[in-house]
């Protein structure tokens, strides 16, 4: 069952990379056009800011979780770093299972405000398209992120054999 779980975890870590990748591309283009439409040929994108910051914050909210996954978030360890490895593990897990309890609650609370029906009605300004599609990153990459949280608790729990605890 474990290897399954990591396998899914593998699987979703590769489609946020593709993801971040993606949008990362896609600012980069947008932004590109915008300056030479703009300084260029004196015709600007009217709509162009509005997505790019949409695309920063997908590259945002998919990066913490990518991050969550690769366990690369910056931390201040010099308290843990004074115990022991036994006591070191206990108080990361009891650290891993406060952030899914944490991460879980406000996912939980993303993902009923983004099914608000007066939610789903919110249009963009400048390019007209619903405004949940947007919001829509946020329990998405906060659910993403509580399956990484709890796959490495899990694993912390039930180490496989030839594998490193993570």
């Amino acid at each position: 069952m474990i290897r399954l779980i990591n396998a899914i975890d593998g699987f979703l870590m590769q489609l946020e990379k593709l993801l971040l990748f993606l949008f990362c591309l896609c600012l980069t283009g947008i932004m590109v056009t915008q300056v030479v439409l703009r300084y260029f040929f004196g015709a600007p994108l009217f709509w162009a800011e509005e997505v790019s910051v949409q695309f920063l914050i997908f590259m945002t909210v998919f990066g913490v979780s990518y991050l969550t996954k690769l366990h690369q978030h910056i931390s201040i360890d010099f308290i843990l770093e004074q115990l022991n490895a036994k006591g070191r593990a206990g108080v990361e897990w009891l650290l891993g299972l406060f952030m899914l309890l944490l991460m879980g609650l406000l996912c939980f609370y993303a993902w009923e405000w983004i099914l608000r029906p007066d939610v789903q009605l919110e249009k963009s300004g400048t390019t007209g398209l619903p405004k949940w599609y947007t919001y829509a990153a946020f329990p998405i990459a906060l659910s993403f992120l509580c399956w990484h949280q709890l796959t490495r608790l899990l694993n912390q729990c039930f180490p496989q054999p030839g594998r490193e605890a993570l």
